[in-house]
């Protein structure tokens, strides 16, 4: 049931309870706040696959050893092979580099994402685990202890706690909240003022700034649900779903393009992202969203006709995995990781492809786990992307169900027999007929190249198949054969054995029904506390494991995945119980005493004043310049596919301009977006947790001269000039567009000083006096664009 279907289910609610690959700034910043997980799945197979086998336990060759980095410090013949933190001396980067005397390995090259890899986790200081934490590793076994992990445990049905100060409480979520508080001795700060609320409400649930009518109607309506209105509302706007869908595609490292050497394009990835959107503004229950992504291709085939293409859709969240290598196909074992990493980060908030090459060294998570899951992965057929060797994609799959597509082909092969049939015929007296041959013929032509039916990037079932585990993670040193079954400190439920599929179906069913539910609510409610707050309640959101940080507030996790579950699994339900409560209404603003013992604020004393998004910065330029294209986004306009010849030294690359929203601009894996990537967007290479928020020159560069922001300040400007007549107000609408609030009398004046000397350089100049107008005006708007006022979010 949609939103707009509901009615004003807040005001109700209000009511009712009123009582990296490296290489990239995103990668650095994952290396950073997870060290060991990306040398783990990054640096470690690399060494497994192309140094160990000289310098490892059983050879030295030269008197190096690599396997651990003590051994790799102290080095061999020549010296250290690893300089912590100083790669341009370290005798491996000078080997993988291959640019002077030596060249390792000496039979082929690595990838260069490869050697970018090991060159940017040997800046930041070469973290290695097993040197790291030799007292913490596992032994393997899955023990009682590990059962009794937080994370694993049943959901708690917490008590809102008493508090002394009830008069502060508006929703159950601030008992929490203020019984922390209390038990401290800190007092929360005051509640943000309407206009701050109406701009904080608004970016949070559309990305977008809110229209100054919005913003007059808020503050005139004086009732007690006057907020829960503004938030129905914006919940049921389709910017909802464009928003909070993105967020989604951070977790699931969404790209257009397949990673592979070449970066291939995926011209029907796009079917996937636009499935993610409508299913969040249609508030698709979050149960029913995992399992149609993790199985819907198998769903459908017992769903009504007219539920086929969506379900199968769905499951491009399996297919956009990474592809690796010259021809994918050979690097399979690459991508199934790849699915599994995200599954489990994503999903469970466990770092499951740790364990590809050996037992997970912290979480109770054993390579026998792995290969369990790998298997299922395994018996799946992936959509082919196309690569260097394969021109072309493959294995896409119908967005009809096959009898339907029999049926298409059956009535396309009869008009092609009665077509061959009357050309036949006509060829009997060729000279009469010439003009209705070539007619035929044309006719012919058109159907024999016409697609039957639309293909999905997506996944269907394989061939059944339990998998061998990979000694060190590689496909050619297979050991004992695993079933397929679940993780065993969740219960390690294997397939039943009249089971003849891949074993997606129990998979989906098992994390959405069985043992994983407690985990998947905590991590997914974690993900939409985290997108109000700037931080979820646990910080670490893709890591709910031993190295994962502990939650700020258990019971109030609990309590909310408990209700989450209750709702039907509604993430709108949540953004509502969330956004209703005081705790999210406070000011941004600090009080001293209480940052100095809490200086990141986990106690929530204040909001969190937080910088825009990538996204949110350029449709906000966009929406200012009144030229914001609000349609849904389709395919991009790559090349012909008959015309794909990329190579590793050729790759694909493109930018497109759209006036779409940002979530619709085409991205690429190993060619980031310039844009993006200048303002912290995801890093497509791996699951985005968190987008960074770094402040560099060049972003401020961005704001001063890109043709982007001159273009939208530009037709501000003009919008301006329409709609009044004198500064004054003008500068009122201009304010109230780009910040949410008129100006303050000392702006008013600063500004129109700023205008009337501008006016006067551009007169001196020559120009027509209408011309000189706008841009004093768009000169003025973008000093409203560089504001930090603008920038954030209080």
């Amino acid at each position: 049931m949609g939103w707009t279907n509901v009615g004003m289910r807040c005001a109700l609610l209000l009511m009712i309870t009123a009582v990296p690959t490296f290489g990239t700034a995103n990668a650095h910043a994952a290396a950073n706040a997870d060290p060991n997980a990306f040398f783990e799945n990054r640096i470690r197979p690399v060494f497994t696959a192309h140094c160990f086998k000289c310098h490892g336990a059983d050879k030295q060759e030269s008197g190096l050893r690599l396997d651990s980095k003590s051994l790799a410090s102290k080095g061999g013949d020549r010296g250290p092979a690893i300089v912590s933190g100083d790669p341009e001396h370290s005798l491996i980067v000078q080997a993988i580099r291959k640019t002077g005397e030596l060249k390792m390995p000496p039979d082929e090259s690595l990838r260069p994402e490869e050697v970018a890899g090991v060159v940017d986790w040997i800046r930041h200081g070469a973290p290695w685990p097993a040197d790291a934490a030799k007292s913490t590793i596992r032994d393997g076994s899955i023990t009682e202890k590990d059962r009794q992990f937080w994370s694993f445990q049943p959901l708690a049905h917490a008590t809102p706690p008493s508090v002394r100060d009830s008069a502060w409480i508006q929703s159950p979520v601030d008992r929490f909240i203020l019984a922390r508080l209390e038990a401290e001795s800190f007092k929360p700060v005051g509640r943000a003022d309407k206009r701050t609320l109406i701009r904080r409400a608004t970016f949070d649930l559309t990305g977008l700034p809110p229209q100054p009518a919005d913003i007059d109607e808020f503050l005139a309506d004086r009732s007690p649900i006057a907020f829960a209105r503004v938030v129905d509302r914006l919940l049921a706007s389709p910017a909802y779903g464009e928003r909070w869908g993105r967020h989604w595609l951070d977790v699931v490292r969404y790209a257009d393009t397949a990673g592979e050497t070449a970066d291939y394009p995926v011209r029907e990835a796009y079917r996937y992202r636009n499935y993610v959107l409508a299913s969040f503004n249609a508030d698709k229950a979050y149960d029913r969203f995992i399992r149609e992504q993790i199985a819907g291709d198998i769903y459908a085939t017992e769903a009504p006709p007219e539920q086929h293409e969506e379900l199968v859709t769905a499951t491009g969240f399996i297919a956009v995995s990474r592809r690796f290598g010259f021809d994918p196909q050979n690097y399979q074992h690459l991508t199934i990781q790849d699915t599994i990493d995200t599954l489990g980060q994503g999903v469970l908030g466990l770092s499951l492809g740790c364990a590809r090459c050996h037992n997970h060294k912290f979480d109770p998570v054993n390579a026998a786990d792995y290969y369990a899951l790998y298997g299922i992965f395994d018996g799946t057929r992936y959509a082919f992307p196309g690569s260097e060797e394969k021109k072309r994609p493959s294995d896409l799959v119908p967005a009809v169900s096959q009898p339907e597509a029999r049926r298409l082909k059956e009535v396309r092969d009869g008009e092609l027999h009665t077509l061959v049939a009357q050309i036949e015929a006509a060829k009997k007296d060729a000279g009469k007929h010439a003009e209705l041959i070539r007619a035929l013929s044309s006719r012919k032509a058109e159907l024999e190249a016409r697609e039957l039916y639309p293909v999905l990037y997506a996944v269907n079932e394989g061939e059944p198949k339990n998998a061998r585990v990979q000694l060190r993670g590689e496909p050619t040193r297979l050991a004992a054969e695993v079933p397929r079954r679940f993780l065993e400190v969740l219960g390690g439920d294997s397939l039943p054995a009249s089971e003849k599929g891949s074993g997606r179906r129990e998979l989906a069913d098992w994390i959405t029904k069985g043992r994983s539910v407690p985990l998947a609510a905590r991590v997914m409610v974690n993900r939409i506390w985290q997108h109000h707050f700037g931080y979820g309640i646990v910080r670490t959101e893709n890591d709910f494991g031993t190295r994962g940080a502990r939650p700020t507030h258990p019971e109030l996790l609990d309590f909310l995945a408990t209700r989450f579950i209750e709702s039907g699994w509604s993430i709108k339900s949540l953004n509502c119980l969330i956004m209703q409560s005081q705790v999210y209404q406070l000011a941004s603003t600090v009080d001293e005493p209480t940052a100095k013992r809490d200086p990141d604020n986990k106690l929530l004393a204040h909001f969190h004043r937080r910088r825009l998004d990538a996204e949110e910065i350029r449709d906000s330029l966009l929406s200012l310049g009144g030229n914001l294209d609000r349609s849904v986004g389709g395919p991009h306009p790559f090349p012909p596919v008959e015309t794909w010849n990329f190579t590793q030294h050729s790759q694909f690359s493109a930018v497109y301009k759209t006036n779409r929203r940002s979530v619709y601009l085409m991205t690429q894996r190993n060619r980031r977006h310039s844009y993006l990537a200048l303002f912290d967007g995801a890093d497509t290479n791996v699951s985005t947790a968190r987008r960074d928020a770094t402040t560099v020159p060049t972003q401020s560069l961005f704001l001063m001269n890109d043709p982007l922001v001159h273009g939208q300040s530009m037709r501000f400007a003009g919008r301006l000039m329409m709609a009044a007549r004198n500064d004054t107000a003008r500068l009122e609408r201009a304010f109230e567009a780009a910040l949410g609030r008129p100006p303050a009398v000392i702006e008013r004046q600063r500004s129109l000083g700023f205008l009337a000397a501008y006016r006067k350089e551009l007169n001196a100049a020559g120009g027509s006096t209408a011309q000189n107008e706008k841009m004093a005006w768009a000169a003025f708007a973008r000093t409203l664009f560089a504001r930090n006022e603008f920038l954030f979010v209080d």
